[in-house]
């Protein structure tokens, strides 16, 4: 099996009913590759000293490491700049997850994760790499993150549509939308705020 990189988000998955059996095919094929990236996010969610000595300890004696070097960041730049001129808001994918797939770019590896960062990454990036759902993309998350990840997929879907107005027709389009918004605050009985200020 190929080797991977582990993404924060397989790892706070792990213990997923749907997930574990991967995790533990992952696992027990010496399959996964810790690095700093993952390292110092994980280590950021510990409670206490303990806890983290606990962490620490767990991935360091439990995988094999990869570290960045200058030509990881080299990368991570190139990839972003490549999304920011090929993709609205492309560039805005979470820098872990960009210095991530920079390491797996320069080493041929993989990365294994529940993010829809890495799609991104691979659709506008320029690079390739293997990239690795945990399971199935929505097969694994609670209401909560399913209402989140429905926000992020909006959000992105509504910036494809506005960057394709050119010139000054996005202006025509503002109004239109902020009387919908408005409208849809007033059925709520929510607070309108003021209109924007324009120069």
């Amino acid at each position: 099996m190929a080797r991977l990189l582990i993404d924060l988000s397989a790892w706070a998955r792990s213990g997923h009913g749907r997930a574990r059996g991967r995790w533990a095919e992952l696992v027990g094929g010496d399959c996964l590759l810790c690095h700093p990236v993952f390292a110092v996010e994980l280590l950021h969610s510990a409670t206490s000293p303990g806890d983290y000595r606990r962490l620490r300890a767990d991935i360091g004696r439990g995988f094999d490491w990869l570290w960045p070097d200058q030509r990881t960041a080299e990368t991570a730049m190139e990839l972003q700049q490549r999304m920011a001129t090929s993709a609205p808001t492309g560039q805005r994918v979470k820098t872990a997850d960009l210095l991530i797939a920079a390491l797996a770019v320069q080493h041929d590896l993989g990365v294994v994760h529940y993010d829809s960062d890495y799609d991104l990454i691979l659709e506008h990036g320029g690079e390739r790499f293997t990239s690795e759902w945990l399971a199935p993309r929505g097969s694994l998350e609670t209401g909560e993150e399913r209402g989140t990840s429905a926000r992020k997929a909006y959000r992105q879907a509504f910036g494809k549509r506005m960057v394709q107005f050119r010139d000054d027709t996005d202006l025509d389009v503002w109004p239109n939308l902020m009387d919908w918004l408005d409208d849809q605050l007033r059925d709520r009985g929510l607070d309108i705020p003021a209109p924007p200020e324009l120069p």
